[in-house]
């Protein structure tokens, strides 16, 4: 670079430092005249509107649910043909059913209409695991167990 360049990049760099200068300081002049009541005010309407904003929160959800139906765990004897008709789950989030969106994992053998059946020879866990995508419950999970218990 030539001098001449240097020396006109050095007076616009300074030209630019002392325009960002001015500009800080008409700003911290200006907060000084803000009256403190300004200050208390706009608190006092930041406060006002996280408490609107909870309370809705609280109205919306308040019947929400995430929780199964039927018992939570079963016990069978081993040998003891086993057909389970799933009593599923309810959830509700922000008031609106959402127990149709329901994903489901499970080591059982489904057989149809909510059906499962499992070998019961031998003893053994089963499991049904219940899953939703949603804001609220994306990672919870509801699990029940079927048990085979006994001599094998």
């Amino acid at each position: 670079m030539a001098d001449s360049e240097k020396i006109k990049a050095s007076v616009q760099k300074k030209a630019k430092n002392k325009v960002k200068r001015k500009v800080k300081s008409k700003a911290r002049s200006k907060v000084k005249k803000i009256s403190p009541l300004t200050f208390v005010i706009c608190f006092l309407c930041l406060a006002a509107g996280v408490g609107a904003g909870i309370g809705a929160y609280s109205f919306i959800s308040r019947d929400d649910c995430f929780r199964l139906k039927g018992e939570k765990s079963y016990t069978v004897s081993v040998g003891t043909p086993l057909t389970y008709g799933d009593e599923g789950v309810k959830i509700i989030e922000f008031g609106k059913d959402i127990s149709g969106d329901v994903k489901i994992k499970t080591n059982l053998t489904e057989i149809g209409d909510g059906k499962y059946t499992a070998d019961t020879s031998e003893p053994g866990e089963y499991y049904i695991i219940y899953t939703v995508d949603s804001p609220k419950y994306g990672n919870i999970q509801r699990v029940r167990t079927i048990s085979v218990k006994g001599e094998g």
